[in-house]
């Protein structure tokens, strides 16, 4: 029976030292828009669990259009290489993609799911590339911690494709979020048909806005990170 007080005591502690294993690196809203208009948000968060080599990032998020919505989750090594993803198109109550895949040794293989059937797909991919899927914005996070000058690989899944973009440091910004004034860093990606990416990071490399300049779509934060 003496024993016995320890019990919680020690299911305290474990619970404690569990939870101290994984920290945010960053989470909050996007506001999106086109053309000026709203269109939709992104709820995300990206987390860190530390282990061997660095640990591991996972990045998840629910993006939420005027017509449909997207359910994206991101892991990576502990220097935010790909090592899987998966993401579900949802229309109403009725799923209209699902992607999963793997990436490593050099490759992505992937499972697309679609109401006409199962397909799957597997393609090279570079060293040093990063996971851009369409209509997803926290992503970019992942392209901030990269060079900041030079080309980039961008995979983007569920076109099962790779491209290379051009990265620009664009320089020092003071930028308005929810109408607090932040500095930032914009960076410049170029796309191959030229068309141009905008990415405004604060100073600990958070994603706080985006800008697609081919599309006039505009991802930005509801309110400054916390």
């Amino acid at each position: 029976m003496r024993y016995t007080p320890l019990l919680p005591a020690l299911l305290a502690t474990l619970a404690a030292s569990a939870s101290a294993q994984v920290t945010t690196v960053d989470e909050g809203r996007f506001l999106i828009s086109r053309g000026g208009q709203r269109v939709g948000s992104e709820d995300f968060a990206i987390r860190r669990t530390p282990g061997p080599g660095g640990g591991t990032l996972v990045a998840n998020g629910a993006v939420t259009y005027d017509d449909h919505r997207l359910a994206p989750a991101l892991r990576t090594d502990g220097a935010g290489a790909p090592m899987a993803y998966q993401v579900t198109v949802q229309v109403g109550s009725e799923v209209q993609e699902r992607l999963s895949g793997q990436i490593g040794r050099g490759r992505f293989s992937a499972r697309m799911q679609t109401p006409r059937g199962e397909s799957a797909k597997e393609y090279i991919v570079a060293d040093g590339a990063v996971v851009l899927d369409d209509e997803v914005f926290h992503q970019y996070y992942f392209v901030g911690r990269g060079e900041q000058a030079g080309s980039l690989a961008v995979v983007i899944p569920r076109r099962s494709a790779q491209v290379t973009m051009r990265v620009h440091a664009a320089g020092a910004e003071q930028l308005s979020i929810g109408g607090v004034s932040v500095s930032t860093r914009r960076l410049v990606l170029t796309e191959p048909g030229g068309a141009s990416r905008q990415v405004w990071l604060d100073t600990n490399g958070r994603v706080l806005k985006v800008a697609l300049d081919g599309s006039g779509v505009v991802a930005i934060r509801d309110e400054v990170p916390r």
